[in-house]
């Protein structure tokens, strides 16, 4: 194996592994939505499901976003900059850059992932809000109708990058 073959297989190494890690967390997520989404089904305006559901739905939004953009440096070796550098980035993991990786996510998730993103940012960026039980549960549906092709398009990216990685 050559000096540039092992710094790739390295690379992509290290990029597998944090991205288990980030799943492992983004799994996480998606009980700790479960479980709020139980608990609202019972009590819709229950304060502390809606926050459990809200700190869920943030999380899970982040930590994809974070795998994402570890791809994104390390394999596209550019990250998007700017005020809307979060939907560029999003629009750059859903397309396939020809000679170095396919698409991370289907474009044809970008609308429910792009409302992720929306509620995340507003979550982020909110004091003292009172959380709107209808929307907290048309998010928990979306997160509901994307996380399993969430899921498959990572396990599929990763078989990818097992498969490209020097031997």
């Amino acid at each position: 194996m050559t000096e540039d073959e092992r710094v790739t297989a390295a690379l992509i190494a290290r990029l597998r592994g944090e991205m288990a890690t980030d799943r492992a967390l983004v799994a996480r997520c998606v009980a700790d939505a479960q479980l709020a989404r139980g608990a609202l089904a019972v009590t819709p305006a229950d304060h502390a499901a809606l926050a459990l559901a809200a700190v869920a739905l943030h999380a899970w939004y982040t930590g994809v976003e974070t795998i994402l953009e570890r791809t994104a440096r390390a394999l596209d070796r550019e990250v998007p900059e700017g005020e809307r550098w979060h939907r560029e980035l999003l629009a750059q993991a859903s397309v396939e850059v020809p000679g170095l990786r396919p698409a991370i996510v289907p474009a044809a998730l970008t609308p429910d992932l792009a409302e992720l993103l929306s509620f995340r940012h507003f979550f982020r960026h909110a004091y003292g809000i009172l959380l709107d039980p209808v929307r907290i549960g048309a998010l928990l549906d979306a997160l509901a109708r994307v996380e399993p092709h969430v899921g498959a398009a990572l396990d599929a990216f990763d078989a990818f990058l097992a498969s490209a990685a020097p031997r």
